[in-house]
């Protein structure tokens, strides 16, 4: 493996053994709970993710800044709780699912950037990951920056001190077509990465990593995080 991009997500080698090891499929059990008449959505969030949100129950997600760059809505749409599953190929040539996690957006900066929370149980890492030795976590900014006239993502995560992965991450993009697609300021490996988030609506998105094995001319597909929103 490579790297595990600090956006969240990661997964290019690791998936060309995963069809031998399991999926872990399922969503993610710490992220629901049963209904009850005193327990709201949010209290049945892991702890992780509540800490993550605004304190304010009128506003647990912030609220976009006056005067914020208008082109800011595109990301914008993902402020929420959303239920995560990896999907990727089966070595049969079909389609699989598993992995779950919960991705969290909310306005930060004053409401002028989106700030989201990938988060990930150890039990539910992509076999490689498992060395990690505790949950996931991977928090990021992402804006509009009028002055650049592009997206900036700039993202952190607990990989720091386990050799796995670079612990951050600065990557810069572009919207064509209702696609976000960012590619690290500083390509490290020999092979490029660049992600996308695609196929926004009210309750999905997708996030797709594509993979360039020469500098960039051609790109496949090398893993996806499909989600529905929770809350």
């Amino acid at each position: 493996m490579r790297r595990f991009l600090v956006s969240a997500f990661a997964l290019v080698a690791a998936l060309a053994i995963i069809g031998c090891q399991g999926d872990a499929s399922g969503i993610d059990e710490s992220a629901t709970g049963s209904p009850s008449a005193t327990v709201g959505p949010l209290d049945r969030l892991p702890p992780p993710v509540r800490a993550f949100l605004d304190n304010d129950t009128e506003h647990p997600f912030g609220e976009p800044g006056e005067g914020a760059p208008p082109k800011n809505e595109f990301f914008a749409a993902l402020i929420g709780v959303w239920s995560c599953q990896l999907r990727f190929g089966d070595p049969a040539g079909g389609v699989r699912y598993g992995y779950p996690s919960t991705w969290t957006f909310k306005y930060s900066a004053g409401g002028f950037a989106i700030e989201h929370l990938y988060y990930q149980r150890e039990t539910s890492l992509v076999p490689p990951f498992a060395a990690l030795e505790r949950d996931f976590h991977s928090l990021a900014i992402t804006l509009y920056d009028p002055a650049e006239q592009a997206w900036k993502f700039v993202g952190a995560s607990n990989l720091g001190g386990t050799g796995i992965a670079s612990a951050t991450q600065v990557m810069t993009g572009q919207v064509a077509d209702d696609v976000l697609t960012l590619e690290p300021d500083l390509q490290q490996n020999e092979v490029y990465t660049r992600d996308t988030f695609h196929s926004i609506e009210a309750d999905g998105f997708v996030w797709t990593q594509y993979e360039s094995p020469d500098q960039g001319t051609t790109w496949t597909e090398a893993v996806s995080i499909v989600c529905r929103r929770q809350i």
